[in-house]
């Protein structure tokens, strides 16, 4: 903690002094700001959290520390020296609640303050965003600066130019979130050519193909591959040119064989309307991507009249390194330092606890299987219960919350049961479940940023649940990550509350399996089923390591896989800032000026409508290109780990694809333009020329993108550049200006993409 800092903030606030705009200085009015509006006196630990966020850190705060108050001492810092903030919370609830919270300090700190949730109307989110501080969930801050990627209209771009983003509970957003694609979409109109049809049909009796029953993704196997060659008369079905070929095979595939009707969807009017598969509704206006719409149109021998097509996507990760300046704050930043100093470059300071803590974390607790382990948590909270001591029990999945629900209601144990599915309602049970008797079950992710109070948020029966012990919080199963259990931990034991903690692992979880447990433990492994927990050192320890060695693997997937998304990142930043220049006009292309039609268009239409509309023209174009590129890499990621066959990096041979593709997809942008002005010249006024755009323009997040590349584990093994050293001291034939040229690119990427 820099003390002298904060000696000197809590002098100039007390002395009335603080006039300037230096970090000190401001923190010292919104001191006495938070003081006057919201009648508390901030902690050395809050302004000690404050400086760090200012400086562009990761701060780690333990639960109920009151992280929300220091972020704003940051944002004002920030806005009143010329800069806009913005706040990214968990949720829509959390940004709304803490807008309210806090907007009294803004006010009277002179600092122009905003809100946007889902719910707020798309027309009024560029006034909002031009406030100096907004609270948002960087999902809705992400799909804003998509939507924008496909406006025609400069006066409808809302998204600001990045500046400085907070990220509350930033762990889960910045890392667990991380690489989940945000996707916009649209439905485009296609003339049925019939060849979907054909495909569907030639492929009956066809089995050359594996199904990965994690991701639902059908991949051709070896065998298929020749013979769908054979099958369609072509050479090399993993080609360039025969990319749409083999999406249309893959998409009918996954159609008749994965798809279920009833289940993903249902075929109403002659048409296939999607099932969502959380509710269990129907979702008009959604369709599936790519060819897979039109596959399931074939199947059921409908009219192809659109499918829908992804026009652009980006991954939290890549969203928040828009911003130049980024900070965060969560209660789990230690176990992460690494990973948010090598992706974010931010480094990580520890704030400690305004109170000693009290809770207790009691080690972990093994059984032989998960029905030993269920009988035990269930005893444990049926102790609890029978004392009127309070208990939240974190589950992983929203199907085990619900059965331990059922087992505790036959049991005659009332509980609550919260799966991250009504925000504001379960803040309002979260912040209740340290009552006297309260029973919670829920998610990891459900009452996220809300305190859990001791006797409630009333605190009526604080001394009779401090006499019982506190709140109890069971973990009923072993995380990928330490932080997960680290997070549950710390809903208990807030500013120095009294409280413990229980951890319940079995033999048998996926964790366990994944990571070979049984091997690694050897002899000391039960050769038949114990009762109980089990007592064995060596099992309790090798348990322990196994979570290390997961939280070890992930991070290296992360590094891994980010590798095989930066060339497309680069690509969308490329072309995203093109196409906004040209909208707001800050780059003219001119490329309708060089073609032969140029003087006859100016002569009918003027020289500054034509240009006018020749840069929406091609920023539309744009979207179309971007589309492309998108539905190429989707293609290549189905074959390019055939790659490894002959001895090459898929890593690197998709990255050499990727910018091959780019860069001569962007060669043919001229010509596609040159049609386009034909086509305006055959219009008799210039307003008629109508721009093809996508309709129903929908947002959605996508399943993990990487989901591709870790169903085949071959691809993570061949990621590890030193596994090609022998490959890379093998002699090159000089005499070929093709592998030269390839070396010379490989050697480009490898420097791109190489470790730092």
């Amino acid at each position: 903690m820099d003390n002298k800092a904060i000696s000197e903030i809590k002098e100039l606030a007390n002395s009335g002094a603080a006039s300037g705009n230096s970090t000190e200085e401001i923190f010292a009015r919104c001191y006495n700001a938070v003081k006057k509006t919201l009648g508390i006196t901030p902690f050395d630990e809050q302004l000690a959290a404050a400086l760090a966020l200012s400086k562009g850190r990761m701060v780690q705060m333990h639960t109920g520390e009151g992280k929300t108050l220091c972020a704003v001492f940051a944002a004002c810092a920030h806005a009143i020296n010329g800069g806009q903030v913005h706040i990214m919370t968990f949720n829509d609830y959390l940004a709304d609640r803490d807008y309210n919270w806090m907007k009294p300090v803004y006010d009277e700190m002179g600092v122009t303050l905003g809100v946007i949730t889902e719910k707020t109307p798309r027309e009024e989110r560029a006034l909002i965003y031009q406030k100096q501080v907004v609270y948002t969930t960087a999902k809705t801050a992400g799909f804003d600066y998509l939507r924008d990627f496909v406006e025609l209209d400069p006066k409808k771009l809302c998204f600001p130019k990045p500046d400085f983003a907070i990220f509350d509970e930033a762990d889960s957003i910045l890392i667990d979130e991380a690489r989940i694609p945000l996707v916009i979409a649209g439905d485009v109109a296609v003339k049925d050519d019939g060849s979907v049809g054909e495909v569907y049909k030639k492929l009956e009796g066809f089995s050359g193909f594996e199904i990965d029953e994690e991701t639902k993704n059908v991949y051709l196997t070896d065998e298929g591959a020749d013979e769908a060659e054979s099958l369609f008369g072509v050479r090399m079905i993993y080609s360039a040119d025969n990319a749409g070929l083999l999406a249309k095979i893959c998409a009918c595939l996954k159609a008749r064989e994965v798809l279920k009707e009833d289940k993903d969807y249902i075929v109403k009017d002659g048409k296939i309307v999607l099932v969502d598969e959380f509710t269990g509704r129907t979702a008009p206006g959604r369709v599936f991507p790519g060819e897979l719409q039109a596959a399931a149109e074939a199947k059921h021998g409908l009219k192809i009249t659109s499918r829908g097509r992804i026009i652009g996507s980006i991954a939290l990760q890549y969203f928040a390194r828009l911003y130049p300046k980024l900070a965060g704050m969560t209660g789990t930043a230690e176990t992460a330092r690494e990973e948010f100093e090598k992706f974010y470059g931010i480094l990580t300071e520890i704030i400690p606890t305004r109170l000693p803590l009290k809770r207790i974390d009691r080690p972990l607790e093994l059984y032989y299987d998960k029905d030993e382990k269920r009988k035990a948590v269930v005893s444990a909270i049926k102790e609890a219960y029978d004392t009127e001591r309070p208990v939240l029990v974190g589950t992983e999945s929203i199907e085990e919350s619900e059965r331990f629900a059922e087992e505790l209601k036959k049991l005659g144990i009332p509980c609550s049961v919260l799966n991250a599915k009504n925000d504001a309602e379960e803040a309002a049970v979260i912040a209740n479940a340290g009552k006297r008797k309260a029973v919670t079950i829920s998610t990891n992710m459900a009452g996220r940023g809300v305190d859990i109070k001791p006797g409630g948020e009333d605190g009526a029966d604080k001394s009779f649940v401090e006499e019982a012990g506190g709140l109890l919080v069971i973990i009923v199963s072993m995380r990928e990550s330490e932080r997960m259990t680290l997070q549950l931990r710390g809903r208990s034991g807030r500013q120095g509350d009294i409280g413990e903690s229980r951890f319940f692992v079995s033999l048998d979880e996926d964790i366990m399996i994944k990571n070979e447990f049984k091997k690694l433990c050897g002899k000391h492994y039960p050769s038949e089923k114990i009762c109980g927990m089990l007592s064995d050192k060596t099992l309790i320890k090798e348990a322990q390591r196994v979570q290390r060695i997961s939280e070890g693997d992930t991070f290296d997937d992360r590094v891994k896989l980010m590798k095989y998304t930066l060339i497309g990142e680069k690509h969308r930043e490329i072309t995203f800032s093109r196409r906004t220049s040209l909208l707001l006009g800050t780059h003219n292309s001119g490329m309708w000026k060089k073609s032969p039609l140029y003087e006859k268009a100016v002569e009918k239409f003027g020289e500054e409508p034509l240009n006018t509309l020749e840069n929406k023209v091609l920023a539309a174009l744009l979207n179309e290109f971007h589309s492309d590129y998108l539905d190429y890499t989707a293609y290549l990621r189905e074959g390019i780990h055939l790659t490894q066959i002959a001895g090459r990096n898929p890593a690197e041979e998709y990255n050499i694809a990727c910018e091959e593709y780019y860069e001569s997809a962007a060669q043919s942008i001229p010509e596609r333009m040159e049609e386009k002005l034909a086509d305006v010249l055959e219009c008799e006024h210039i307003e008629d020329y109508n721009i093809e755009t996508p309709t129903k323009i929908y947002t959605y997040l996508l399943n993990d993108m990487a989901e591709d590349f870790k169903a085949k584990p071959i691809l993570l093994n061949v990621f590890n550049e030193e596994e090609f050293e022998e490959e890379k001291k093998a002699p090159k034939n000089s005499d070929n200006a093709d592998n030269a040229e390839n070396d010379e690119k490989k050697g480009f990427f490898k420097k791109l993409f190489g470790k730092k």
